[in-house]
This record gives structure tokens, C-alpha cells and sequence, in this order.
């Protein structure tokens, strides 16, 4: 992995690109990313290293950012790569972790006027992940 970022243009550069026979760096713009950014490929093509640059690039330049990954092997390398003076900044949320699990209350910030929307809505979700589990106990 490699940091390289241009923090007075904002530019997260990720290749080289031949310009009027000239290589050139080529990159896209923080804001840009903002606005969303689809990443596809075979495998071995570079997505997860381009996200991993993309999570450094904004570690380093103070940005928050948010990483979910189902697999854990790269979150897990990514936080080898955050620097000391970002540390007290990092949540590290891993829900298969049974030695340090982290609570989360989905109602905790709704008003009790929605919060029966998002209690249907959890539902919702449990139902489709338990599927052949679902009864009525």
C-alpha cells in the first residue's frame, strides 16, 4: 500500500496515464468521491487496493472515513497503516469478535414518534436473513 495524496488540490492519485506522450499521474478529485464511486473489476484487478489507498489517502488528510469489510483481512491491514496521531480517532467495529463486543441501539437517536417504522424495518431485515427460521413464537 502507498499514500499519495495531493492535500492542496484535493486528489487522490492512483495511476499513470499517457498524456500527449507524457506520463502523467491521474487521480480523482476528493469531492468526486463524495458523490459516490462504483469500483469493478475481475478479480486481481485492484479494486480492494485502490479502496485501501482511497481509506489511507483520507486517514491522512483527517477526513473520517468508513470501511466495511465482510472478509476482515483488510481492515485488519489497514489498521497497521494509521498513524500514531490518527489512532484516538479509529472505532474498530467487529461484530464477530466475541472478546470486545460493541453495542449498537438502533432506537437510540429515533423519536418515539418513528420509532415503530424502524422496529418494522429491523424486521423486516430478520426476516429475510432468517427466512426458513421465521415462526410466530
Amino acid at each position: 500500500m502507498s499514500y499519495n495524496h495531493d492535500h492542496e488540490n484535493e486528489v487522490n492519485y492512483f495511476g499513470k496515464t499517457n498524456f500527449r506522450n507524457q506520463m502523467t499521474k491521474f487521480g480523482i478529485k476528493t469531492d468526486d468521491r463524495r458523490r459516490h464511486v462504483y469500483v469493478i473489476g475481475k478479480t486481481g484487478m485492484g479494486k480492494t487496493t485502490l479502496l485501501e489507498n482511497f481509506i489511507l489517502s483520507d486517514i491522512y488528510a483527517g477526513h473520517g472515513c468508513c470501511y466495511v469489510d465482510p472478509h476482515g483481512d483488510t481492515a485488519e491491514k489497514l489498521i497497521n497503516y494509521i498513524p500514531s496521531w490518527r489512532l484516538n480517532d479509529v472505532v474498530y467495529f467487529n461484530p464477530a469478535d466475541m472478546d470486545y463486543p460493541v453495542g449498537f441501539n438502533i432506537l437510540e437517536t429515533v423519536s418515539e414518534r418513528h420509532k415503530h417504522l424502524v422496529a418494522s424495518g429491523m424486521m423486516g431485515v430478520f426476516q429475510k436473513i432468517w427466512e426458513n427460521m421465521w415462526s410466530s413464537r
